[in-house]
C-alpha cells in the first residue's frame, strides 16, 4: 500500500504500530508466529564484487614496476601559471619550487625538470625548477616563446632503460572534459604498467587573471589559488617524495597541504549503511519492522540492512556509512552512487523506479545519500553501492569548483573532482577492486 492509499483509507497506521509494539516487550522468537519477524532477507552483498585489494593477477602487479632514479618534472608553462609567479605575496611559489627539488634530492634522485605546454616538453632545463620563478616562463619573453597548456605532454618524455618513471606535474589543473580525456590517455600507459598516483595540494597566493577551464577570465586581482602536483609513477616512489615535499614546505612555514595516496591496495574494504532516516525524520519510522511480500522482517534479525518505513508526508531518506555524522561538504548527485531494487526471492537486480538520488555528502571517509522516494516506489529492498575508485576525497570535493558555481571561483579548480575521481576509477577497475560502498535499504513506502 503506498503512503497515497495509506491517506485516502486510514490505513496507514494499523496493524503494523501493533508489531512494534510487540517487539519492543518481547523477543522476535517469542512473537515469532504472529509476525514472522525471524524470516531472513537476502544477503546484501549479492552480485558485489568481494574481491580483496591486493589480489591483482596481473605480472606487473604480482612484481612491482622496476624503479630508476630519475624523477621526471613538467612545469605547465602557460598563462594560467603567471599569477602565482606574480603574486604579490612572493614567498609562497619560489618555497613550492625549492621544496620540489629539495624533496626529491632527499629521497635520493635525480630531478629533470621540463617547460609543458603547445604539445611539447621543452628541456631539460639547465635551472631546474627554479627558472619558473621568472614570470617569462608563462608569459612567453626573454627566451621562452608563449605556450598552451597541454599537460599530457609530460607522459610522452622517455625515461631511461625499461623502468617505470616517477613523474610530477606541476599545475593549477584548471581542466575542461577534453584536457582530462587527454590527460588520462597520456597517463594511461603508466597505469597499465603498475603506476599509482597521487596528489599534494596547496592554496597558493596568486595576482593577475584567473582563466577558467575555458580559457576566459573568471577572476582579476589577489586570491588563493589552487596549485598541485601531480605525481605517478612507483607507489612507493609517489608516496615518499610527495611526504618529503610536504615536510620540506612545512619547514619552510606552508602547512596548509593535502596529499592524496590513489591505490586501490590501500582499500580498507567495502564500508555498509549504519544509518538511515527519513525526510522529513518526523515523517518516517527507522529501526523498525516492515511487511515485505507477506512476511515480516526485523531488523535485529537482518543486520545488512538499514529498515524505514515511510509514513505520510515523507518525500525521501537518507541513508550513511556512519552513525555519528559531522559536518562535511555536500553536492546535488554527480554521479558516484548507484541504485538498484534487490529481488527478496531469486532474480535479478532492477532499475529503482520511483527513487532517484539527489544528494551526496562527504565527510573524511564516510559517505551520505539522499534519495528521493515518490508514492510510487515500491517498497522492498534497496541498495546504494558507490563503485570501486568512486570516493573522492572531502577535499577534491570542497576545492572543486562545479558548474555555475559563482562563489570564490578563483579559490576553486574546475575539473579536480571529475579528474581525480576518474582517474582514480581507472586505477581501481584495473585491479578489480571491491565497491566503496554498498548501503543496503529495506523500505515499507
Amino acid at each position: 500500500m503506498s503512503r497515497g492509499q495509506a491517506e485516502k483509507t486510514g490505513a496507514g497506521r494499523s496493524p503494523l504500530p501493533v508489531f512494534g509494539s510487540l517487539r519492543r516487550v518481547a523477543p522476535c522468537a517469542a512473537i515469532l508466529v504472529l509476525t514472522g519477524c525471524g524470516a531472513k532477507l537476502p544477503d546484501c552483498t549479492t552480485g558485489l564484487n568481494k574481491k580483496s585489494p591486493g589480489q591483482d593477477t596481473a605480472a606487473g602487479a604480482k612484481k612491482g614496476p622496476q624503479t630508476g632514479q630519475q624523477v621526471l618534472i613538467g612545469i605547465d608553462g602557460s598563462g594560467s601559471m603567471l599569477g602565482y609567479a606574480q603574486a604579490s605575496n612572493k614567498n609562497v611559489w619560489p618555497r613550492l619550487l625549492q621544496s620540489i627539488s629539495q624533496g626529491i634530492l632527499l629521497e635520493g634522485l635525480q630531478p629533470i625538470t621540463y617547460r609543458i605546454g603547445a604539445g611539447a616538453a621543452e628541456g631539460p632545463l639547465k635551472g631546474s625548477v627554479t627558472q619558473a620563478t621568472n614570470p617569462c616562463f608563462f608569459k612567453g619573453c626573454d627566451g621562452y616563446r608563449p605556450v598552451a597548456s597541454s599537460l599530457e605532454t609530460l607522459w610522452t618524455i622517455q625515461s631511461e632503460g625499461k623502468v617505470l618513471p616517477l613523474r610530477l606535474l606541476v599545475s593549477d589543473l584548471e581542466v575542461n572534459q577534453s584536457d582530462i580525456s587527454s590527460l588520462l590517455a597520456g597517463i594511461q600507459p603508466d597505469l597499465a604498467k603498475g603506476a599509482s598516483t597521487g596528489i599534494l595540494g596547496i592554496k597558493a597566493p596568486f595576482t593577475g587573471d584567473v582563466f577558467g577551464a575555458n580559457g576566459h577570465v573568471i577572476q582579476r586581482g589577489n586570491v588563493s589559488r589552487p596549485l598541485f602536483i601531480l605525481a605517478t609513477g612507483p607507489k612507493e616512489q609517489v608516496r615518499s617524495v610527495l611526504d618529503e615535499i610536504k615536510k620540506t614546505l612545512s619547514l619552510k612555514g606552508i602547512t596548509d597541504t593535502r596529499i592524496s595516496i590513489i591505490d586501490p591496495r590501500n582499500s580498507k574494504g567495502t564500508k555498509i549503511a549504519k544509518w538511515i532516516g527519513g525526510v522529513p525524520a518526523k515523517a518516517a519510522s527507522p529501526e523498525t519492522n516492515i511487511r515485505l511480500g507477506g512476511q515480516t522482517y526485523s531488523p535485529a534479525q537482518n543486520t545488512g540492512y538499514q529498515f524505514i518505513r515511510l509514513n505520510p508526508g515523507a518525500t525521501g531518506l537518507s541513508v550513511a556509512t556512519t552513525k555519528t555524522w559531522s559536518q562535511g561538504t555536500e553536492r546535488p548527485d554527480f554521479g558516484i552512487a548507484d541504485l538498484e531494487k534487490l529481488p527478496i526471492a531469486e532474480g535479478q537486480q532492477q532499475a529503482a523506479e520511483g527513487m532517484q538520488v539527489n544528494s551526496i555528502q562527504i565527510s573524511g571517509s564516510n559517505v551520505r545519500v539522499g534519495i528521493i522516494v515518490d508514492q510510487s516506489a515500491a517498497s522492498g529492498l534497496y541498495r546504494v553501492v558507490v563503485p570501486a575508485g568512486s570516493m573522492p576525497e572531502e577535499w577534491w570535493l570542497s576545492w572543486d569548483r562545479a558548474e555555475g558555481d559563482a562563489t570564490n571561483v578563483g579559490s576553486k579548480t574546475q575539473g579536480l573532482l571529475l579528474l581525480m575521481t576518474t582517474l582514480s576509477r581507472q586505477i581501481a577497475g584495473a585491479a578489480n577492486a571491491p565497491p566503496e560502498a554498498a548501503m543496503c535499504i529495506a523500505l515499507q513506502n
